[in-house]
């Protein structure tokens, strides 16, 4: 199984690279898109004149609609298996990106906005699905394995992604101008359809190779009414997604402009200490491997909210709190989340549902984000507070979610102690009981042959039933 898990790993983080550069390459380019850039001014560079609505609506679209998508990808997953689904999402990603590379050539700036728009939104309809089926396929292949380490490194694939965008894409933009760039992003998503058609592929011959095939990928087929099959200890997971993420992404956007005004930092330096939250994850495969050598997966989720409300406490407290700590617990509470809390879902729900299981986690952290920042845009537009209030409001706010985190992530270690320890056992425990498993099945079927094959005489000898047994 080791010749396939790998190349699927490796071929699945592909696609997190090229998805997430892509991403990210609006926000690199922000002054390109807005026609502030010095090259626009000057006439070097084709540039856009969006406004700053115009540009928050690339990011919105793609949150939003996506968030409404994800879960419908999932079931489709469980349903139709994970090849078609996966190279099917890929085309979407791929063409999404296209369209929004093409757009920089319309002369009408309302056309082009529309079809900008469009592309973002098939981009982030086939990138988040993407998604959510790489996740499936590393559990079908990781589960009783290195499942943890696996759900990482895909992570730190996405972060290096999101690295390299922000390290070169602003000089290769003044080389060689805002369209080719972006047509190299485009080239770089098609990278990722090649990762998704190669998993696909590598999928396919792992399932032969134990045999099956894509009709029986699932033992059982996925129904909705699985649903209810669902423990509540995922519900509680899910729902701990939702207030965790809402108290680390909204901070980070806000963070330079939150640091510029509190700790008069200059713009570019409190941009690197809030992108010090990031540069943590990129340790997140020591955590994952951890979690799967040591099993417990429910005590590292609950050291996560810990440290973010901790940090949030001192951070409001403490006026003289240095904000590169402050930063640098929530990077590790984010890392910790982003290595292991994910990978408890697949413990939590049927194999036949994991696929939805990921879609519906997705869809709920993005909707929490997506309220999280509306709630601080209404925050930050008080007109009859000062600034120091504004801000002492929405760290109050982002320090009860992670306090609601904290509170989810105590009641999913209570209900994962009195409904079996499923998140407790390693990797080697899980092995263990995979090989018992296997051990009384084989066990059983030669008690039933037997029984059959004396089925014509009076008893069953007892001698031979003993024999099988010894």
């Amino acid at each position: 199984m080791s010749s396939v898990r790998w190349p699927v790993l490796a071929c699945t983080s592909i696609i997190s690279f090229s998805a997430d550069y892509f991403y990210d390459v609006p926000s690199v380019l922000h002054d390109r898109f807005i026609y502030n850039a010095t090259a626009c001014i000057d006439g070097r560079d084709k540039c856009l004149h969006l406004s700053p609505a115009q540009f928050d609506l690339l990011y919105a679209v793609y949150a939003w609609f996506g968030a409404c998508i994800v879960p419908f990808s999932g079931i489709l997953a469980d349903k139709l298996g994970s090849k078609g689904t996966l190279v099917g999402f890929g085309v979407l990603f791929f063409i999404g990106s296209a369209l929004f590379s093409c757009s920089t050539y319309i002369e009408s700036e309302n056309s082009a906005f529309i079809l900008m728009l469009l592309g973002r939104l098939v981009f982030g309809v086939g990138s988040t699905s993407t998604g959510v089926i790489t996740s499936r396929l590393q559990t079908f292949w990781f589960k009783d394995h290195e499942i943890g380490l696996a759900f990482a490194i895909s992570i730190v694939a996405g972060r290096l992604g999101s690295v390299a965008n922000f390290l070169f894409t602003e000089i290769v933009a003044d080389a060689i101008g805002l369209r080719t760039t972006l047509w190299l992003g485009t080239m770089l998503c098609g990278l990722g359809l090649i990762g998704a058609v190669a998993a696909g592929h590598v999928h396919i011959v792992g399932l032969r190779r134990i045999g099956r095939d894509e009709s029986t990928e699932n033992n059982e087929p996925f129904q909705l009414s699985m649903l209810r099959k669902f423990t509540w200890s995922f519900w509680v997971l899910a729902l701990f997604l939702i207030f965790f993420y809402a108290g680390v992404f909204p901070f980070v956007a806000e963070a330079p402009r939150y640091f510029e005004d509190r700790y008069l930092y200059s713009q570019s330096y409190a941009g690197y200490v809030a992108g010090s939250t990031y540069d943590i994850a990129l340790i997140s495969p020591l955590f994952g491997f951890l979690s799967d050598r040591w099993g417990f997966r429910g005590l590292w989720v609950l050291a996560a909210p810990t440290l973010l409300f901790s940090g949030y406490v001192l951070l409001g407290t403490i006026p003289s709190f240095p904000p590169i700590l402050f930063c640098m617990m929530m990077g590790l509470a984010y890392t910790l989340v982003a290595a292991i809390a994910w990978s408890c879902a697949p413990f939590l729900v049927p194999d036949n549902g994991v696929g939805t299981a990921m879609g519906l986690l997705t869809s709920f952290q993005m909707f929490g984000v997506g309220v999280s920042n509306a709630i601080l845009g209404q925050l930050l537009s008080q007109t009859r507070k000062t600034t120091s209030e504004m801000w002492g409001d929405v760290t109050l706010f982002l320090g009860s979610c992670a306090g609601a985190g904290l509170l989810l992530a105590v009641a999913l270690n209570v209900m994962d102690w009195k409904t079996g320890h499923r998140l407790r056992d390693s990797q080697a425990t899980r092995k263990l009981a995979g090989v018992s498993s296997s051990l009384d099945g084989s066990l059983n079927s030669e008690l039933e042959k037997d029984y059959l094959l004396n089925a014509n005489s009076d008893t069953v000898s007892c001698d031979s039933v003993l024999g099988i047994i010894t």
